[in-house]
């Protein structure tokens, strides 16, 4: 927000998401949330622990998640991107049913999940007892994405869709074919279908989409393609450089 209380739309701010959504957003302001936090699985970020103890984790996860829930409109919808299932042979955990408990002891409420196969980081090779029972070891590639909403699901108002009824049908069916993307590289970053997709199908044009972890600030740029506002926030300032290049500078403070 500026002096006089109004949100700054088109924005990506260097700044931790909780500090910047408690200065910056409004309470009901947001129409989507699509994001994809960090995993917690060691990941070298430059300025963030990526491996905290689980309680610690999901306490942070509360954190976040309880600001999402205040600057989401009544109507407003929340994607959010994670593992079904990962860690190692020894210790697993499932975080998205995490998150899914996390957000509705918040009060989200949940509407679904999409499942993708993101095939580029699990080594196949990985089988743990090799054709024995003793300790065998699920490879989990899947990740998924948990549609949650806050008051109520129908939208308040009509406005302009502009998904094809392909990609409509595609979204319903909850199983999402989505090719690796590197074009936007990050150590840890999703194809820009997979946000496009969120985007297009969850919200109006002309609505205002919100990324958390904006990393190289794909969120963002599939969000302006597709004629939506955006504000996004990035704590790591070599991420934060990044979206500098994938968005116009003049749409970036």
């Amino acid at each position: 927000m500026n002096e006089q209380g109004t949100l700054i739309e088109n924005k990506i701010y260097n700044q931790d998401c909780c500090i910047g959504m408690r200065e910056r957003i409004p309470d009901n302001s947001i129409d989507l949330i699509v994001t994809s936090p960090p995993y917690n699985l060691g990941i070298k970020y430059d300025s963030y622990d990526d491996k905290k103890p689980l309680s610690e984790y999901f306490a942070w996860c509360r954190e976040w998640l309880t600001e999402c829930y205040r600057v989401l409109k009544p109507d407003g919808r929340m994607c959010l991107n994670h593992y079904l299932s990962c860690g190692t042979s020894e210790t697993r955990f499932a975080p998205l049913m995490r998150m899914n408990c996390v957000a509705e002891d918040i009060g989200f409420r949940h509407h679904g999940c999409a499942v993708w196969d993101d095939r580029t980081l699990t080594n196949r090779n990985a089988w743990g007892s090799w054709l024995s029972a003793s300790a065998p070891y699920l490879n989990s590639p899947y990740e998924g994405i948990i549609i949650l909403y806050k008051d109520h699901w129908k939208k308040d108002r009509a406005g302009e869709t502009d998904i094809t009824p392909k990609e409509f049908m595609e979204c319903a069916s909850g199983v999402w074919k989505i090719q690796p993307c590197r074009k936007y590289d990050t150590i840890a970053n999703f194809p820009i279908e997979l946000p496009r997709r969120c985007i297009r199908f969850f919200s109006y044009v002309d609505d205002i989409v919100l990324d958390p972890f904006s990393g190289a600030g794909i969120t963002c740029l599939a969000a302006k393609q597709a004629r939506r506002k955006y504000i996004g926030f990035e704590i790591s300032p070599n991420y934060y450089k990044k979206s500098l290049s994938n968005l116009p500078q003049e749409l970036v403070v």
